[in-house]
């Protein structure tokens, strides 16, 4: 066999001069975190082992790996370098352990980077549990003045749209510290150099491989002829090894890759031979104690040639030696994944909860959501008090994991858990639970009838926490649905019970939505809300109610004023990841997109614009209506069906949430000359719109009833759709400007004499919104005006899928199967630029890898 070295860093090179670069500028004090991606068996593991090597001991290195668990081990590769972290973080660890929040622990940690120059490795992020994505954004942002470097390694091929990771790519796609490396397919040429002096048809090896770097190795080093798939090489040099060696490979196949060999050795007799045969065979390799594939899909390939009863054998031995050594915290994913496998209801009801107690506790929700899945199909078998608390945790964890349907199905469950003990008072919490769960689905009406049942029900009862939190819900329901009149009917009541329960958090609840349902008429109260709010914030009274951080720049974005929002959804992120709310990012980026579309920086709203698929239907709409108004704008694809799809993911909803969509509705119709369309649309949102709504939103709706020619309804509007609708376009152009919003003002300057059209026309050429310009050289030649009113040639306008030139350049390229560096070279690019040029071209046509893209592109032709 051949040595390694050589054979895994062929062309490597390019990666490692861009990993040592980075690491120097960590050193000078200009912290980066390095993203190296590549499909599995791409060689990212083999080149960061030199990488660390080159480093020869002159900065401290830390590694840390995840874990491939169906249900990962909360900050896994955080506990693999603890120790190496110094005590400060292993207390905070241990007291995030024991409940605190995880912003202490995360800033330990970055207290200890910043001590001493220092190359943080974590490996295989695609893995990841939610908590360690979480650290990553944290670091990513706090870096970029210290001596670090993080290095992240995950594979591009094994994450999709809706994948965790690909959520943390997109929210951390702006940060200035963020560089990128992809780890490209060996060439032809690569693969012949690799099999030099072997008697093996190249061409043939390059067609089963693909030029993948692991199954390339793999292959050559199994010594056989070419086996149909590079797992049939695997399974077959784990049948030449001895008895002793197969049998503690297959052990560790099941344990899970790497192990302690400790682990291995409690249920191998011989696994202290069998392990050092292996690894001298290359199939296995030790570092510190731990034994591992040299890859997972190594791994994977001999758990193929284990029967199923055996791995069922395995899996319960490995469960039984984790329980009789201890099961503390760091082993309660390990056991509840073995137990699963090993189909033991026994253990699975004993650990499963407190599994997703302590992911709960370290801010991992979707593992701990994960865990109490197991949990609740042994509910029965509880007794009634421990059903409910199962039931409670569940709710929270679904609930900020955006499966509402779940979470849903458990307060249902719940419900009837009270109902059937005759307890009214938990019967009405419940209600009351229940009632925020369905406005997260867009059921607002269902919602406002469920807090009000609950509402009537506790007041039968003696007053108490629960009946003021009843009246907060209430108010806060009947805000977010635009019924200003019920919150004025219920909050003096509801103050005064607050005050006299002495319970200060519900007290500033309600006059928070009390302030913000006035702040709808006037933007005199704006400072009063945030004086509430941090108020609220800095006592911690957050615990289950993480809306009120997100309504004032909800409302600012939502009401056409993204000068005031921007800033507000920054301080609002800030609180959350504080606070370890990290659920409410996806809706505090979908505000973001929306405020950048508005505020004309459409590049960045659409790189903002992740289309996630959450049940949590408010998270998805403003993504939708910003790409569905890029698309409609810069006519460069069809708009409607995205558009539609945002439709159908609101049951039943009001303005308050489904304006802007709406708001979108109308412009695409009349964009496209579909008058009847537009006005149709427009007069559909403003549908039960009274006196008391909001008149930025009803103001919106009815401006695009008056552009397209309908009869204007007696609607609020605010000033510059009121002035647009009297004529003073010039007026209505200057307000619009001043809020911020540069597209609604030429919109406006479309109503005025020649000047003011060529000055929108301006506007939409320089916005990339072709549509409209060419509106604007139609009313240019109506105001009879001939110079300028042609329009760029279809050739220079952007393509079908709204890319440069240059980015067609790119993507001819990728379809030809170039890596990043051919194109480099061949497009005489820096390979920073291409590696943008790749990402902006993936997410505007909407696809996961370039194979994808190439397929579109394809397809188009």
């Amino acid at each position: 066999m051949r040595p390694s070295g050589p054979i895994t860093l062929l062309e490597r090179e390019h990666v490692l001069q861009q990993l040592l670069a980075a690491a120097m500028s960590a050193i000078d004090g200009a912290g980066r975190m390095v993203l190296v991606a590549g499909e599995a068996g791409a060689g990212k593991t083999s080149v960061l082992a030199e990488f660390v090597r080159s480093l020869a001991n002159r900065e401290r290195v830390l590694i840390g790996s995840c874990d491939p668990l169906t249900t990962p081990r909360p900050l896994g590769p955080l506990l693999d370098i603890a120790g190496r972290l110094g005590p400060a973080v292993e207390q905070a660890l241990h007291r995030t352990l024991a409940g605190s929040t995880v912003h202490e622990l995360f800033s330990s940690v970055l207290t200890d980077l910043n001590n001493r120059p220092t190359v943080l490795v974590i490996e295989d992020v695609h893995w990841a549990d939610e908590a360690t994505l979480d650290l990553l954004r944290f670091l990513a942002y706090r870096i970029d003045h210290t001596p670090v470097l993080v290095v992240v390694t995950y594979r591009a091929d094994e994450i999709g749209r809706t994948h965790p990771l690909t959520a943390m790519l997109g929210d951390i796609a702006n940060c200035p510290t963020i560089r990128r490396i992809e780890v490209d397919r060996l060439s032809r040429a690569a693969v012949t150099a690799l099999a030099a002096d072997r008697n093996i048809d190249v061409d043939e090896l390059f067609r089963i491989t693909g030029g993948n770097a692991f199954f390339v190795t793999e292959v050559l080093a199994a010594s056989a002829s070419i086996p149909t798939t590079v797992r049939a090489a695997v399974q077959g040099r784990l049948a030449r090894l001895s008895a002793p060696a197969a049998a503690a490979v297959e052990a560790l196949a099941v344990i899970g890759s790497p192990a302690n060999a400790d682990l291995v050795g409690g249920m191998v007799a011989t696994a202290q031979v069998g392990l050092a045969e292996a690894i001298d065979r290359g199939l296995l390799h030790s570092e510190k104690g731990r034994v591992s594939f040299r890859h997972e899909l190594g791994r994977l390939a001999v758990l193929d040639t284990i029967p199923e009863f055996r791995k069922i054998e395995l899996h319960r031995d490995v469960m039984e030696l984790l329980i009789k050594s201890g099961v503390d915290g760091d082993d309660l994913a390990h056991v509840v994944e073995h137990a699963e496998h090993a189909g033991d209801d026994d253990v699975l009801l004993r650990y499963a909860q407190a599994a997703g107690d302590r992911a709960a506790a370290l801010g991992a929700h979707r593992e701990a959501a994960a865990h109490y899945e197991r949990a609740l199909r042994f509910l029965e078998s509880l007794p009634a008090a421990d059903q409910a608390t199962l039931l409670e945790s569940a709710i929270l964890e679904y609930y900020w994991g955006g499966q509402n349907q779940r979470a849903t199905a458990c307060s249902d469950a719940l419900l009837s858990l009270h109902r059937a003990a005759s307890d009214r008072l938990a019967e009405g919490e419940a209600l009351r639970t229940q009632s925020h769960l369905l406005w997260g689905m867009g059921r607002t009406q269902g919602a406002r009838e469920l807090a009000e049942q609950s509402l009537r029900l506790l007041q039968e009862l003696p007053p108490g926490p629960e009946l003021a939190r009843a009246y907060a819900s209430v108010i806060e329901l009947s805000f977010l649905g635009g019924d200003f009149a019920a919150v004025r009917r219920h909050e003096d009541a509801a103050l005064d019970l607050a005050r006299r329960l002495k319970i200060p958090e519900i007290e500033a609840w309600v006059r928070y939505f009390g302030a913000a349902s006035r702040s709808l008429t006037t933007d005199a109260d704006w400072d009063s809300l945030a004086a509430i709010r941090r108020r609220i914030v800095a006592n911690g009274w957050l615990e289950r109610e993480p809306r009120l951080i997100v309504v004032e720049p909800y409302l600012a974005t939502y009401r056409h004023d993204p000068l005031r929002a921007l800033p507000l959804l920054d301080e609002a992120a800030e609180v959350a990841e504080d606070r370890d709310r990290w659920g409410i990012l996806p809706h505090l980026q979908g505000c973001r997109s929306y405020a950048l579309l508005q505020v004309g920086d459409w590049s960045a709203a659409e790189a903002s614009a992740v289309l996630r698929d959450p049940s949590w239907a408010g998270t998805g709409i403003a993504p939708k209506v910003v790409h569905g108004l890029l698309r409609a704008r810069r006519g460069t694809s069809e708009a409607w069906p995205i558009l539609d799809e945002a439709l159908l993911r609101i049951e039943d909803s009001d303005l308050s949430r489904v304006g802007p969509l709406f708001e979108a509705r109308a412009e695409a119709a009349w964009l496209a000359g579909k008058n009847d369309r537009a006005i149709g649309e427009a007069l559909r949102g403003l549908t039960g719109v009274g006196p008391t709504a909001d008149p930025w939103q009803a103001g919106a709706l009815a401006g695009w009833v008056y552009r397209a020619g309908g009869e204007v309804p007696d609607v609020p509007m605010a000033e510059p759709y009121a002035l647009e609708i009297a004529g003073d376009w010039a007026g209505a152009a200057t307000a619009f400007q001043q809020r911020g919003l540069p597209y609604d003002a030429a919109l406006a300057r479309l109503g005025g004499n020649a000047t003011a059209v060529r000055a929108a026309l301006n506007t939409f050429t320089h916005l990339g919104a072709h549509v409209p310009a060419d509106r604007a050289r139609t009313r240019l030649r109506e105001l009879g005006e001939r110079r300028g009113t042609r329009g760029p040639r279809a050739s220079s306008r952007q393509n079908t899928f709204g890319l440069t030139s240059r980015q067609m350049d790119v993507l001819a390229l990728i379809t030809e199967g170039c890596s990043n560096a051919d194109i480099a070279d061949r497009l005489v690019l820096s390979p920073n630029t291409v590696a943008h040029h790749v990402s902006t071209i993936l997410t505007k046509l909407g696809v996961g890898n370039r194979a994808e893209a190439a397929s579109k592109l394809s397809s188009a032709r």
